[in-house]
């Protein structure tokens, strides 16, 4: 595979591999010198290597089916080749190969020609570059993510609340003591003027 040929075929539904773990079938978005972007149902965007790929399947009358949830929104690397590619997803959640015993999960630490490095809780991973056949960014990580951050904010704006309502009691009971020492100033002065017109009656 080279990047003319993939370069001819974006925009067209391209099956990868005829089957296993690593086939794959998706819209071909764009493709860089050794790599090339595909949009899956399973991942998204998914950025697969050359060098990894057996064959590519188009059907040339009929179409292969996908139903595409539309590119438009989707954002991808545009890098030159591979391993610059992985450079761009740097501290994001990823998932190296798509199955079998080599699929792994981590946070993308680092990335250079020789390997890569991830962070899996309390691991460092660090695998070679050459086995490395695809690259998703996870997306139950990121609704995940945005799951928490809700949540997060859903907390943040319940303790305002409270915090507005607990404010607002307190003026309350302050504006009530207010009124209540007025009240008795009110009555204190009523019961002296009262002692007053009483001493000035002469009896």
């Amino acid at each position: 595979m080279n990047k003319v040929l993939m370069s001819s075929m974006v925009g067209k539904v391209v099956k990868i591999n005829r089957g296993g773990p690593e086939a794959r079938t998706g819209l071909l978005l764009s493709s860089g010198d050794d790599y090339f972007v595909l949009q899956t149902k399973e991942e998204g965007v998914l950025y697969i290597a050359f060098q990894h790929v057996k064959s590519i399947t188009e059907n040339a009358k009929q179409g292969i089916d996908f139903e595409s949830e539309g590119s438009e929104s989707l954002v991808w690397s545009s890098a030159g080749d591979f391993t610059s590619m992985l450079g761009e997803l740097k501290h994001q959640w990823v998932t190296i190969n798509r199955g079998g015993p080599e699929k792994i999960e981590g946070v993308l630490e680092d990335a250079n020609g020789d390997y890569i490095t991830l962070i899996l809780k309390e691991e460092v991973i660090r695998l070679a570059s050459y086995h490395v056949k695809s690259v998703a960014v996870s997306v139950k990580k990121k609704e995940e993510e945005k799951e928490e951050n809700k949540a997060e904010d859903s907390g943040e704006s319940s303790n305002s609340k409270q915090s507005s309502s607990e404010n607002k009691s307190n003026s309350n009971n302050s504006g009530n003591f207010k009124n209540s020492k007025n009240s008795n100033s009110d009555n204190k002065r009523n019961l002296n003027r009262y002692y007053y017109e009483i001493e000035a009656l002469d009896f």
